[in-house]
């Protein structure tokens, strides 16, 4: 940092480094203990060959059952083979919206970008219930109208397969997340190269080919590799879609051997020991490509293109294209979705009276659904109230203290962002079981919480941040010295100034919580079952018109989220 620079920041960022003080020393404890001992217990516990809760015994047994188990191997290499399959489509989908969106002048292009916002708050699992609906070989919707047609005799749509779930897993989330990253990079381009390249005569596909893509380039494979590891992550679709056809991913893998009787938790430990060693890997190899590679200037001094390119007459068809994939992905899954959740049997229009409202109120009724729903609004709030607490204070600590743990703190949020939800579900389960956390925590809504607020860690505490850094010195010293304390300040000055932020994280944990499935689906017991392993459960045991309507109950209580949020965050930020 240069001598500007720091003259230039705040006088309370700029502390040199101090004896770690007994919040940092609580935050250090705390992350160490949530986040270390999981992935220690994973790695030790996969040579463990005693149950959980029992003296331990150690040895490669484990590893030797898991590995000669023959659908091991294959269930690794699926994971990896669907990651890069489902990639390539999305990653040339999401550079083609974000480019449309952001550097032309096609109509629209704000609406298309709120829609991205939008739809990736939609919760999967729902949309995977509709497709099931829409292609499923013996009553799916488009099956049924291809029989129709001249020369088709059988069904030739199924999402029970290889392609089925490269389809659904691309339709119900595949771009969204990549758009909303790439969005602001190629709004923030510089305008030198492009603006030479059109007075050289260079025309829109040649522009986009030789001068856009290669200046984004790192960006874009950054975004590619963080999709690539959320590719590998993926739960809901390959466990509803996968696991009748035979086909398993690691995530699903350690999922069935949780499931046999007795639990194999060695086999499913070695299993999420050698995913993490790889997970490993891969981010290192990024990392160092990162700080290795070259350096690309995006922003330059001469400011941001003001000019759009030109489609001329495509400038309508490129909305339109937009708009359908947007309708076929989205509006198409949600419609068959309200539909099934009426339907007297999940895909048969042609029997006496379709349509009913028994599934719906044989739902609302039962006192497993309302046992369901106590406990989703239980764990979502704790895991909002608790996330919004605990990392805005740990984000504090960070940007207002520069001490010797600062980087180690940071390093331990982090953990999260990178470990898989039914790997941090197995490591938090193991911590539970093998220490006394077990007595209080497993089986119940708060252990449940506990795992949902570790796994927003990343995310929140980057949201807080940014924020704190915004904010001037002023306040707080104003505070300090009319003889305010630490915690007094911190929640009477500084909490309220970041309210916005805080509703914001808050009811995006919320959400997140109310439709996680990876997570807590090794860590409830029946007392503590959420709506979202309810859905699960109903989706296996074949009563897919009630899970329509659970689903569509979910998607309709996180729309409703999103308007209160949005409402609610304007207000905030129309007080400060």
């Amino acid at each position: 940092m240069d001598s500007t620079t720091a003259t230039t920041l705040p006088r309370w960022r700029r502390l040199r480094p101090r004896p770690i003080r007994v919040a940092e020393f609580s935050f250090l404890i705390f992350l160490a203990v949530a986040m270390g001992l999981p992935l220690l217990f994973l790695l030790t516990g996969s040579f463990n060959l005693s149950a959980p809760g029992k003296p331990a015994l150690y040895g490669l047994d484990n590893w030797i059952r898991a590995f000669t188990d023959g659908g091991t191997l294959s269930a690794l290499g699926m994971s990896f083979l669907l990651s890069v399959v489902r990639l390539v489509p999305a990653m040339i989908l999401s550079v083609l919206f974000a480019w449309l969106i952001a550097r032309t002048d096609m109509p629209g292009g704000k609406f298309i970008e709120a829609i991205c916002w939008i739809a990736y708050f939609v919760p999967d699992f729902p949309l995977v219930l509709a497709w099931i609906l829409l292609l499923d070989p013996n009553f799916g919707v488009l099956n049924g109208v291809a029989k129709s047609l001249p020369g088709v005799d059988g069904a030739i749509f199924n999402p029970y397969g290889f392609w089925g779930i490269v389809w659904v897993h691309t339709s119900t989330g595949g771009i969204w997340f990549k758009v909303i990253l790439l969005v602001p990079v190629f709004r923030r381009l510089g305008a030198t190269l492009e603006e030479a390249a059109r007075v050289a005569g260079a025309n829109t596909t040649t522009m986009l080919w030789r001068i856009t893509l290669p200046v984004l380039a790192p960006m874009i494979l950054a975004v590619s590799v963080l999709s690539f590891i959320r590719g590998l992550q993926s739960f809901n679709t390959e466990l509803l879609l996968g696991t009748p056809a035979g086909i398993y991913v690691y995530s699903t893998k350690i999922y069935d051997f949780l499931q046999r009787e007795p639990r194999a938790y060695g086999e499913a430990t070695a299993l999420g020991s050698v995913f993490l060693l790889v997970l490993a890997v891969l981010l290192f190899f990024y990392w160092k490509f990162l700080r290795g590679g070259k350096k690309f200037t995006v922003v330059t001094g001469q400011g941001y293109s003001t000019l759009k390119v030109k489609l001329g007459k495509w400038r309508h068809v490129a909305c339109a294209g937009c708009l359908l994939y947007v309708a076929v992905t989205m509006l198409l899954p949600l419609t068959f979705l309200v539909i099934g959740s009426f339907m007297r049997r999940y895909g048969f229009f042609n029997i006496a009276s379709p349509f009913t409202l028994n599934h719906w109120h044989n739902m609302l009724s039962d006192p497993i659904f309302l046992i369901a729903l106590k406990n989703s609004l239980i764990i979502a709030s704790a895991t909002a109230v608790g996330g919004v607490l605990l990392y805005s204070a740990l984000a504090y600590l960070l940007v207002s203290r520069r001490t010797i743990t600062a980087p180690l703190l940071e390093s331990l949020c982090w953990i999260p962002h990178v470990l898989p939800g039914i790997l941090l579900s197995l490591g938090v389960l193991w911590l539970f079981l093998a220490t006394p956390l077990r007595f209080f925590l497993y089986g119940s809504v708060w252990g449940i919480a506990v795992a949902l607020i570790l796994a927003d860690s990343p995310v929140t505490t980057q949201a807080f941040k940014a924020g704190l850094l915004q904010l001037g010195a002023d306040l707080e010293e104003s505070a300090r010295v009319s003889g305010a304390s630490w915690s007094y300040t911190y929640r009477r000055v500084l909490l309220p100034l970041l309210a916005p932020i805080a509703a914001a994280v808050g009811l995006m944990n919320f959400g997140s919580a109310l439709t996680s499935i990876s997570t807590p689906v090794l860590l409830y017991s029946h007392q503590s079952r959420p709506l979202a392993i309810l859905l699960l459960e109903y989706s296996f045991t074949g009563e897919l018109e009630r899970a329509a309507a659970l689903g569509l109950l979910i998607t309709v209580i996180i729309a409703v989220m999103m308007l209160v949020g949005r409402k609610l965050g304007l207000q905030l930020a129309g007080s400060e």
